[in-house]
């Protein structure tokens, strides 16, 4: 499950370094608005596409346990977020208390609710989907 937040990181990572190059340096701005929605709609596309993915192989092992395995499964892109902020401080000049604090309070903020936003569409995207294969089962 938790290899799956791995194909929406992919998709995003090299956005988020300017990102946090723009946030946490001192005169760096961003500019590329239509950019990042662009990069968060192919986001969201890779999510669905992957939830789907998920639920699939489980109820093609007949598990009938998949709404959870379908948020976990993309909420796990909140966890690689962390990670890489935990990589990105250490190429950063910040040093003391209260900086890192600051810095991991905003970026524990922001990956709970990246992994909350992702969870929530790739289990919307796993709905619409369970929803769709068995609305089709002819039973007579």
């Amino acid at each position: 499950v938790a290899l799956a937040g791995l194909v929406p990181f992919g998709c995003v990572f090299i956005e988020m370094y300017f990102l946090f190059t723009a946030f946490w340096s001192y005169n760096k701005i961003y500019y590329v608005y239509g950019f990042l929605l662009a990069v968060v709609a192919l986001l969201a596309v890779v999510i669905v596409c992957v939830s789907i993915v998920c639920v699939y192989v489980l109820l093609n092992a007949e598990d009938y346990r998949w709404a959870w395995c379908s948020l976990g499964a993309c909420a796990s892109t909140g966890l690689y977020m962390l990670v890489y902020s935990i990589y990105y401080y250490h190429s950063t000049q910040m040093s003391g208390f209260l900086q890192w604090v600051y810095y991991f309070g905003c970026s524990l903020n922001f990956c709970v609710g990246f992994g909350l936003f992702c969870g929530a569409l790739g289990y919307y995207g796993a709905s619409w989907f369970v929803y769709l294969i068995y609305s089709n089962i002819k039973a007579e």
